[in-house]
């Protein structure tokens, strides 16, 4: 709705008061200090994912544990919210990460953007790949790439590229890892659309991502690059309590809503009157809420699939973790044979998450192997077996920590399967068609931090201005 200077300004409920949601609710509040808007949680607590806690002088997040710095969105309403001291980047002197393959961690091959070849040398001494595997992968810029008509899988797509090893061993664990999803179902128009954006324009992502990088280069301004990831000196959950303490007075925490109905040209949440109504949930906990209003749209929502994992968090005593490792941590290549997926060296990634006496690492845990155990929330199971299997690759880490945290996300990715930009772009006409009604959130168009601002700030500008 475009704001009239002779009216009030619009009401606005915004279901969901994850990251979406503040975001949401912040973007109104810059365009109109004087904005009408309520958010609505059903938890005594807002920020969704992003939970921070402290367990022996140590820092701990049981969600995302970062921002990547080239996605800029967080970025700026970081700062915006006055939280620019706060920013901390990643120890990049560190980062190398291994991926876990029949057991033994061997280091990702140097060179690499992504999973994409840039130099040789470490592909041929890669222990990762035997010798047709990598010949397979170095073949890419001289083979013709014919993409399919329409969507198509990352699975397929990296087949085509470099081959079936390179699938399992390098992209499969790195960017299916990001989305907690199956390679084989993940659509790439909607999760990596940039790579197929370089496949269009060159044909070859390894020609494609050495131009990209030359540009980058020249483009860089004196000094080092900025670093990959950033974090928050506090923890990421300074983020979304910086924005509830400057939304307070337009927050509704512990109210599930139960009923939304229309109301002429606007909207009705629980019998209140809004003139938008801006859904910040996941697509699959709206749907009952239109089960009434708008049966097929409630049926649509209910479409999307998700996935189980959890982070493990465990805090040992450092002088009894030797050797201590090097790098950010690990991923497991695929298909995954148990339930542990990752693991993250959380100091070195960051700096002033360890007291001084203190090793922390954050496992992650999914897979089919984990599944039940998540949706049924069997923590002790969850915490024995992550344990046990963390300690069957790194024989270094101590029998029993000084304290652990498991935080459980049952259905908590979000499925980017083949289809969803068509299935976002259905709801979209769908919403209009309603009139008022929008959808923004992980569920839709982006799952990191960074994309639910951004998704945020668009649709301020594009509707609220």
């Amino acid at each position: 709705m475009k704001n009239d200077p002779e009216r009030a300004p619009p009401s606005t409920a915004i279901l969901g008061g994850g990251i979406t949601g503040l975001a949401a609710g912040w973007e109104l509040l810059k365009r109109n200090s004087e904005a009408s808007f309520q958010i609505f949680e059903a938890a005594p607590r807002f920020g969704g994912k992003i939970i921070t806690r402290r367990m022996e002088g140590c820092l701990l997040e049981g969600g995302p544990d970062s921002l990547l710095t080239e996605k800029p969105w967080a970025l700026d309403l970081c700062r915006e919210l006055g939280l620019e001291d706060e920013l901390l980047p990643s120890n990049d002197h560190q980062r190398s990460f291994s991926i876990l393959h029949k057991g033994t961690l061997h280091p990702f091959p140097a060179g690499c953007k992504l999973f994409i070849p840039q130099k040789t040398l470490p592909i041929l001494t890669t222990p990762l790949l035997s010798l047709p595997g990598k010949l397979r992968m170095l073949m890419e810029p001289f083979l013709r790439h014919r993409p399919p008509e329409g969507d198509e899988s990352l699975a397929e797509f990296t087949r085509r590229h470099f081959g079936q090893e390179t699938l399992d061993r390098l992209a499969g664990p790195l960017l299916g890892g990001i989305y907690g999803g199956d390679p084989e179902t993940m659509s790439m128009e909607a999760t990596f659309p940039r790579l197929r954006e370089l496949e269009r324009k060159h044909g070859s992502l390894v020609k494609g991502m050495a131009g990209m990088m030359r540009q980058a280069k020249s483009q860089l301004k004196q000094g080092q690059a900025p670093s990959l990831f950033t974090s928050l000196r506090s923890g990421m959950e300074k983020l979304p309590e910086t924005l509830t303490e400057k939304l307070a007075g337009h927050l509704r925490p512990d109210h599930t809503v139960q009923i939304i109905e229309k109301d002429g040209d606007g909207w009705r949440v629980d019998g209140e009157r809004f003139d938008e109504l801006i859904v910040a949930l996941p697509a699959r906990q709206a749907a009952p809420l239109f089960a009434e209003l708008d049966p097929e749209l409630s049926q649509r929502l209910n479409r999307q699939t998700s996935s189980n994992s959890a982070t493990l968090s465990m805090v040992f005593k450092r002088g009894d973790v030797s050797p201590l490792p090097s790098g950010f941590g690990f991923m497991a290549a695929h298909p995954l044979t148990g339930l542990l997926v990752g693991c993250t060296w959380t100091g070195n990634k960051f700096e002033g998450r360890e007291a001084e006496d203190r090793f922390v690492c954050r496992a992650f845990l999914g897979g089919p192997h984990a599944a039940d155990l998540i949706r049924d929330r069997n923590e002790s199971a969850l915490i024995d077996q992550g344990l046990a299997a963390l300690r069957d690759i790194c024989p270094f880490i101590p029998e029993t920590p000084l304290a652990t945290w498991l935080q459980p996300w049952p259905d908590g990715n979000p499925g980017y399967t083949l289809g969803h930009l068509e299935w976002v772009e259905d709801l979209r006409r769908r919403a209009e068609a309603l009139g008022g009604l929008h959808f923004i959130g992980s569920s839709f168009e982006g799952i990191s931090v960074s994309d639910c601002a951004r998704q945020a700030k668009t649709l301020s500008k594009s509707h609220f201005v």
